[in-house]
């Protein structure tokens, strides 16, 4: 049984860490092109994709409110949801609800750097793309390694030892 619960929290682990990872190098990915698109599209293209004033404010109203307020729900969500992990009694439910949280906030946010993106390119506005780096910093913060996973779910040495093996390093208490 212990076996089974062990492969259980590995599975939980594997995919926090492959949410993370593909929402955060998603996200540094589409950016980095987007940016070289921005820049280079005046040598690479004949022609430039252009819009009337209306439609290009249009656009940059849209990923700013899009930005902001996935910015806003990313901080509010982990703000409130990760003091309830922390109060779950079984290790197992933790993992399990903070893999549904990590996911939900970094495939949404990588969705949102889709949508940025093509605003970008479609209105030629550089201001997202200050906004663009802003959403990748906010992930990179945020990034659930296994230091921050012992904080957020409220693990004791003994857990994280059980879960990470060797590459977990106990630290040792202030009052020793």
């Amino acid at each position: 049984m212990d076996k089974e619960k062990h492969t259980v929290d590995n599975a939980d682990i594997k995919s926090i860490r492959r949410a993370a990872n593909i929402g955060l190098y998603g996200t540094l990915l589409l950016s980095a092109l987007t940016v070289m698109e921005y820049y280079l599209a005046k040598y690479v293209w004949i022609r430039e994709i252009t819009s009337n004033e209306y439609t290009r404010h249009l656009l940059l109203t849209i990923g700013l409110v899009m930005a902001v307020l996935d910015i806003s729900m990313v901080l509010l969500t982990l703000r409130r949801q990760i003091p309830r992990l922390r109060q779950l009694d079984e290790r197992e439910e933790k993992l399990g609800k903070y893999r549904q949280l990590v996911r939900s906030v970094y495939f949404s946010t990588l969705f949102v750097v889709f949508i940025v993106c093509a605003v970008v390119i479609l209105s030629r506005e550089n201001t997202l793309i200050m906004l663009l780096m802003l959403l990748f910093v906010m992930l990179a913060l945020n990034y659930p390694n296994m230091y921050k996973m012992k904080t957020d779910l409220g693990m004791n040495d003994d857990d994280m030892s059980e879960l990470f093996g060797d590459q977990y390093i106990k630290g040792g208490s202030q009052n020793e």
